[in-house]
């Protein structure tokens, strides 16, 4: 038992590995600035924007104009920075989280709504999780997403393309926190 269970998890890890490295030439290929069926791209102007944004799994990155210190990732779209990248089974939902956090709270105190998200986008030396961009200071700047719909997709899938956008553009700071 204890050798299948050796040599599964070494074909997990190779099979993981080849996945990672097969998102790294996705992305070395991929310009966001083209029409892709497979990526969502919206600008964010208010709350009620977030509801035009997939509801399923994706992978998805929060990009503003507002100053972020020491931000070493090198995406930029549409003069906007990325400063966030994550995954989720509900990106919907979970960007709410990030973007939207006090409406989304008070929903997800009903459990038939969904998560709790403990980690969110935090954007001051607060440590406060969550940011309401239709709220001060965020208000005053520029926000979009850029979703990749991953229908099907599992968490370990959707893990490895984080480590291959990480390796491309280099890991965004707020999502460090």
């Amino acid at each position: 038992m204890k050798n299948r269970i050796k040599k599964f998890a070494s074909l997990l890890k190779e099979t993981t590995e080849n996945i990672k490295n097969d998102l790294i030439v996705y992305f070395n290929s991929l310009d966001y600035s083209k029409p892709n069926k497979g990526i969502q791209i919206l600008e964010i102007k208010s709350e009620n924007d977030l509801d035009k944004i997939i509801y399923g799994n994706g992978f998805y990155i929060i990009l503003t104009n507002y100053p972020v210190k020491i931000n070493n990732f090198i995406l930029e779209y549409n003069g906007l920075k990325a400063i966030y990248r994550g995954h989720s089974c509900r990106v919907k939902k979970r960007l709410y989280s990030h973007l939207a956090n006090n409406e989304y709270n008070s929903k997800a105190k009903n459990e038939k709504y969904g998560t709790f998200y403990k980690a969110c986008l935090k954007m001051g030396e607060d440590g406060i999780n969550g940011i309401n961009i239709n709220q001060e200071p965020y208000k005053n700047w520029r926000w979009s997403v850029i979703v990749h719909k991953m229908e099907g997709s599992s968490s370990l899938m959707r893990e490895q393309v984080e480590k291959a956008f990480d390796i491309k553009y280099n890991k965004p700071n707020r999502s460090k926190q």
